[in-house]
């Protein structure tokens, strides 16, 4: 039953219908949660078998090992007793036309699944690096076209020595941090290549290139025949165990860039190679028929190939090349709509001008696909008119990539040019400009279960595993359905419709009692149609992007690993089971619920089972850190609802994980449905005050919004210390509650603001709890006694005479009495 799977329903609510007796005979697995962290070799030559060791952790139980991509042939899975777990080994037989470049495994166990680590074909035999070869004096010698595996400690510089003659090419190109090998950290590996002579003179090198990323590559026309000497190190001579390389050294093409810059699937493209040190050259191209993440193209043939590949964009697109001269408006390259400008800003000077003839009103977007395909170029776009008046531009809305929408202000010629926003240019500066009427897209990726890391499928016999999509609409709206293709028989998906329409939508795999165990890669892809126009359909392959190398503060992503197919792992059994108990009452705005959640143990685990809700509705919350507890068969999730959560019926899950056998395991319950509903009623609070030790009536006025039968429980809460009230009983026809409270001498002085009250309405059984409200109450000092002072004869006062007033002197005393001071002043 291999094909097309569709599910795009609402989910129909179920009791527990597992019973205890289908679990007694389930076996507990041993080695859940198998991890992998490395593989020795990490890489061969096409045509050879080699002998690889995985190092993890929890792989006992290993069965296989699998690959995103055809051409090898891995057999002779082991995991050796001894080893406890921590090693896996196996025969990989590569394909003499295996595909060039990252091959990504995991192993897959009984239980589970492990993270990638990426195995590398190529074209070169392999040698590894041999120690001491840290003197300049005394490199490892190797023979031109060869890649050697090697590894940088701290402060450590790997020498090698090769033989070539006047005239030949000589590259050395060193893949280390597009090996993707797993590190956390700032200090993650950041390698340095440089190509000298016998007398230590340095003849190119090279830290960080677009087309390479954090690696780098040398390349030379060798000036003379005699030996010359391959450094290798950290840009800042760090190091770690985790620093492995694979340096390629040969004669080999190393073009950095391409015009044009993409093609349509299925069709042949000639291709001008730009960026080799020879020059530039023409290849013929037979592109893929279909869709490819991070599609990349090797330059050259035979022993010439490139190691590494350059980044080619696929687009239904048709091409349009750029024609020299075309620096200015008046010898722009015209285009058509829709199509894809492709050009290179070869020098400082350059820059490109493309017309394209408009409509009024006609609207298109216009998307630079530089960086995109490792291109060098910070580009600029600007639109202009035929009067040479700049209209729109851009810079870095694609970072670094330029985009811009273009609503043409009448009919007429339009022009844009591209260009580098320093003014410089290269033999990298290539492009490639979209140019499209404004049409619906969506790009879906998984979220990530937990910080870092990637949700997978491993789905027990019999039981259910659900993730995470989160859907980016550009350009319309409406419900996403989801088609899985090649899905194991026996398995299904299932998307709750009223996630449809939402942003971050949830996906569960279901799995038959009986499926067989193994691994199949499933494409998920989700698709869009017009309400009106059945012709309009969007679709988008699901993506994983495994993250493999983060960087300074753990909280950047330096290497992902970008993926559209995924594995589909069915395991044994797991000895427990959970679901939801379908609530039979609504959670109301501003109210709480408790969640049920049961679970079923088979005979002899015991374990604890953390439970938490995978998706919350919009305006829900719930708690991340219940557990159904050690021999417990159930546990309650708190939930609330916000003021304002949005009134609808939604689809939940619960995810259940326990430790079995040595690691975890996650399963998650069917489909329940949590209906949020107004609440029954509207409560106004009127203010009181009292004092200290003075009793109080609040009056808490009721509208009644729906009805409700028998009586309702109300509790006001948020009291302050020293004060109590009592419960109160209300009926659906009750206008008004009215809260007796009494106060301390102690009671603490102030105004509280944040009484609510809690009301629990039984339906069906169950409880709707109610928090409604926002009441004040003051609590005053008692006001001060004022006591009367007892009243005391007054004694008669005795008056006192006047004082005799002083005598008014004439003017010829006042001279007198004047001249007397003075004299007695002089004396």
């Amino acid at each position: 039953m291999m094909g097309r799977n569709t599910h795009f329903c609402r989910p129909a609510v179920t009791g527990l219908y597992i019973a205890a007796a289908l679990l007694v005979s389930l076996q507990t697995a041993s080695a859940a949660d198998p991890d992998l962290t490395r593989l020795s070799p990490y890489g061969a030559q096409r045509g050879q078998e080699v002998e690889v060791t995985f190092s993890g952790d929890r792989l006992d139980d290993a069965v296989e090992v699998i690959s995103y991509e055809p051409g090898l042939e891995i057999t002779d899975v082991v995991a050796p007793e001894d080893k406890k777990g921590k090693t896996v080994t196996a025969k990989i037989k590569v394909k003499d036309d295996s595909p060039l470049g990252a091959h990504r495994l995991r192993i897959r166990t009984k239980s589970g699944l492990t993270k990638i680590a990426n195995f590398f074909v190529g074209n070169y035999a392999v040698v590894d690096e041999k120690e001491p070869n840290t003197d300049f004096a005394t490199p490892n010698p190797i023979e031109m076209n060869q890649t050697v595996h090697g590894r940088i400690d701290n402060e450590d510089v790997d020498y090698f020595v090769v033989p070539a003659k006047k005239g030949q090419r000589l590259t050395a190109e060193v893949e280390g941090l597009r090996m993707g090998t797993y590190y956390l950290g700032a200090n993650f590996f950041d390698p340095y290549v440089a190509i000298l002579n016998e007398a230590r003179f340095e003849l190119a090198a090279c830290d960080d290139h677009a087309l390479t990323y954090q690696d780098g590559f040398a390349s030379i026309v060798v000036p003379e025949d005699g030996n010359y000497i391959i450094e290798v190190r950290d840009a800042s001579y760090g190091g770690h165990s985790a620093s492995l390389y694979r340096l390629h050294v040969g004669d080999y093409i190393r073009p950095t860039a391409t015009v044009p810059a993409g093609g349509q699937p299925g069709e042949t493209v000639n291709v001008t190679f730009y960026g080799d040190v020879t020059g530039p050259f023409q290849q013929q191209i037979t592109l893929p028929g279909e869709q490819q993440i991070d599609f990349g193209i090797f330059a050259g043939q035979g022993a010439a190939v490139s190691p590494t590949p350059n980044r080619f964009w696929l687009s239904p697109l048709p091409n349009v090349i750029e024609k020299e001269p075309n620096e200015d408006r008046n010898q722009a390259t015209e285009i058509s709509i829709p199509s894809a400008a492709n050009g290179i800003v070869l020098d400082d000077s350059d820059t490109d001008y493309f017309k394209m003839t408009m409509k009024k009103d006609q609207e298109v977007d216009i998307d630079v696909i530089a960086r995109r395909v490792r291109s060098a170029i910070d580009s600029v776009i600007d639109v202009y008119d035929e009067n040479g008046r700049r209209l729109a531009g851009d810079d870095d809305r694609k970072r670094p990539d330029s985009w811009v929408r273009f609503k043409a202000p009448a009919d007429g010629n339009y022009y844009f040019r591209v260009r580098d926003q320093l003014n410089n240019g290269g033999a990298d500066f290539h492009y490639r400009v979209e140019v499209t009427p404004v049409s619906p897209s969506m790009e879906i990726t998984t979220n990530e279960e937990r910080r870092y890391v990637q949700p997978d499928v491993e789905l027990p016999q019999g039981s259910r595993t659900a993730m995470l999509l989160s859907i980016k609409r550009e350009n319309f709206g409406g419900a996403v359905q989801f088609i899985a293709e090649n899905l194991p028989a026996g398995v299904r998906i299932e998307s709750p419709e009223n996630w449809a329409s939402s942003g971050v939508v949830p996906l569960m795999f279901h799995a038959e009692e009986n499926v067989d165990l193994g691994n199949q890669f499933a494409k998920i892809t989700g698709q869009w149609t017009h309400p009106s126009n059945k012709d309009l359909v969007v679709t988008a392959p699901v993506e994983q992007h495994h993250m493999k190398i983060r960087g300074r503060n753990q909280n950047n992503y330096v290497w992902l690993e970008r993926l559209n197919r995924i594995p589909i792992v069915t395991t044994e059994k797991v000895p427990f089971d959970i679901q939801i108990v379908q609530p039979k009452v609504p959670l109301v705005r501003g109210g709480q619920m408790q969640l049920k959640v049961v679970a079923t143990r088979a005979e002899g685990f015991d374990g604890e089972i953390s439970v938490q809700v995978l998706q919350n509705p919009p305006g829900v919350n719930s708690s991340r850190s219940v557990k159904i507890e050690k021999g417990k068969t159930e546990a309650l999730i708190p939930m609330n609802a916000s003021g304002n959560a949005p009134i609808q019926e939604s689809a939940i899950t619960v995810t259940g994980t326990a430790r079995v056998g040595n690691g975890n395991i996650a399963i998650n319950t069917p489909f329940a449905m949590l209906k949020v509903a107004e609440k029954y009623m509207n409560l106004e609070f009127v203010s009181a005050a009292t004092e200290q030790g003075a009793p109080v009536d609040l009056q808490v006025k009721v509208t009644n919004l729906t009805p409700f039968g028998d009586k309702a429980q109300v509790k006001l809460v948020g009291l302050p210390a020293k004060t109590s009230t009592e419960e109160k009983e209300i009926t659906k026809d009750d206008a008004e509650i009215i809260f007796p409270i009494t106060t301390d001498p102690n009671t603490p002085v102030g105004e509280t603001k944040n009484l609510f009250c809690q009301i629990t309405v039984i339906e069906n059984g169950e409880p709707i709890v109610h928090n409604i409200g926002s009441g004040r109450l003051r609590v005053n000092k008692p006001a001060p006694v004022v006591v009367a002072k007892p009243k005391t004869e007054e004694k008669p006062v005795e008056k006192k005479p006047a004082p005799p007033k002083p005598k008014v002197l004439s003017r010829l005393e006042q001279l007198r009495l004047q001249q007397e001071q003075i004299r007695n002043q002089a004396n």
